[in-house]
């Protein structure tokens, strides 16, 4: 009998045992969540990177076409009643030629077609959106009815170089007349938020109002000033760290970017601001620090 008692205490564990190992098991899966975090970040990140590096792509394939690169926007005036954003224009590169035709008739000799206010509103292109962004999701559309995006364009290279920060019209970069600082030290397309301080980014908006357009360094706020911020709240007015003019990540420590020669790099957030400027201007003549 008393072989038999001894056997079943051994058999099983005591509660002071049983709460260590549930201790060990939550210490473990402490240590373990980090990781999985960080390696779910680096996969979001990988693929932000991967879609910078298809729209460098489709960018020289349409300067190989037209030779020139697409404008920030082009105003089609009394030829169509719309507008198109550089990221509209790129459509046909990125296989989403049937929603490029949506967006009007073939006015314009310059590329055809036009992103109309209402037509591409209804569809949401997933390469235009980051994993990470963190104002995507639910849903992928603006409360107007337009479709945001995570990214937006350089003013300096593809707005109005007569006049910087302007938003009128311009026919487009080229190489190699544009970039006397070298197309490689040029940053031609960053990250955005797709919704900030109760504004979004529209990927297929004109020039209607700054803090609605899919670019930065307009005339609302270029130079130095324009700089990238790094995991801003996005809140609605009044309780967001959010600019809705300027580049905005979702990554830790930086973000990535799209440079002119189709490279990606992945800029620091401790990057000075002037450094930052000057790889703005295709022509700047600046050399760039060693931040750089």
């Amino acid at each position: 009998m008393a072989v038999f008692l001894l056997r079943r205490r051994l058999a099983g564990f005591t509660l002071i045992e049983l709460l260590v190992v549930i201790a060990i098991i939550a210490v473990l899966i402490g240590l373990l969540l980090p990781a999985v975090q960080k390696v779910r970040e680096a996969a979001a990140r990988m693929k932000c990177s991967s879609q910078l590096k298809q729209f460098g792509v489709a960018l020289h394939n349409y300067h190989s076409s037209y030779g020139k690169f697409p404008p920030a926007y082009k105003d089609l005036g009394s030829n169509g009643p719309g507008q198109g954003s550089l990221l509209y224009f790129l459509l046909p590169y990125i296989e989403q030629e049937n929603l490029y035709k949506m967006g009007g008739t073939n006015y314009d000799a310059y590329v055809g077609g036009f992103a109309s206010l209402a037509t591409p509103a209804a569809n949401t292109v997933n390469i235009y959106l980051c994993p990470t962004d963190p104002t995507v999701q639910p849903p992928p559309t603006w409360t107007n009815g337009w479709v945001v995006g995570s990214y937006a364009v350089n003013n300096e290279v593809f707005g109005n170089q007569n006049s910087p920060g302007n938003t009128s019209n311009f026919d487009g970069a080229s190489i190699p007349a544009t970039f006397q600082d070298g197309t490689s030290n040029t940053i031609g397309i960053v990250e955005k938020y797709a919704r900030c301080n109760g504004s979004g980014n529209l990927w297929a908006h004109g020039a209607w109002n700054p803090a609605w357009e899919p670019r930065f360094n307009t005339s609302s706020n270029r130079g130095p000033t324009s700089k990238f911020m790094v995991q801003p709240s996005p809140n609605p007015a009044g309780s967001s760290s959010c600019d809705n003019v300027r580049p905005s990540s979702s990554h830790p420590n930086g973000m990535n970017t799209l440079l002119m020669d189709g490279s990606v790099r992945y800029l620091n957030a401790g990057l000075d601001a002037n450094t930052w400027w000057f790889a703005c201007t295709p022509s700047g003549g600046e050399v760039l620090p060693a931040d750089w």
